[in-house]
């Protein structure tokens, strides 16, 4: 098995806050927003596309590949009462998510880089306590 090694999770952090920035709920859309995000739809504009976080996460091994959805579903779902076994959840993801999807799985996550930050928390976390 290959194991993800941690700067490969922190380039998809970055790459995943470039491409899903998200506003504050406080300040209005403006006029230069919507045209940008509408350009950005037909990859216009120079910034981070999606395509970038799909080529990146996609040369990954699918070892790799189920240990990032583990580490997304334990930023995403797992509490932190229970034990943490990253083995499991990777052996889960790649039973349950068909191989040609997992990249595409990773990737439509608004919120990927919380998930991610909050499942190497809870990792840290637990084996600090241990």
């Amino acid at each position: 098995m290959n194991f993800l090694l941690i700067s490969k999770v922190y380039k998809i952090i970055e790459l995943a806050e470039l491409i899903y920035c998200l506003k504050s709920p406080d300040i209005p859309e403006t006029f230069l927003d919507k045209l940008s995000n509408y350009l950005e739809d037909f990859e216009m504009t120079g910034r981070t596309s999606i395509r970038v976080l799909h080529k990146y996460v996609d040369d990954f091994s699918s070892d790799e590949k189920g240990q990032v959805i583990a580490l997304i579903w334990l930023g995403q779902y797992v509490s932190c009462e229970q034990p943490l076994d990253l083995n499991d959840l990777t052996a889960q993801a790649l039973h349950l998510i068909p191989q040609n999807y997992t990249t595409s799985y990773i990737i439509e996550k608004a919120f990927l880089a919380k998930y991610l930050r909050s499942g190497l928390n809870k990792i840290n976390n637990n084996h600090c306590n241990n």
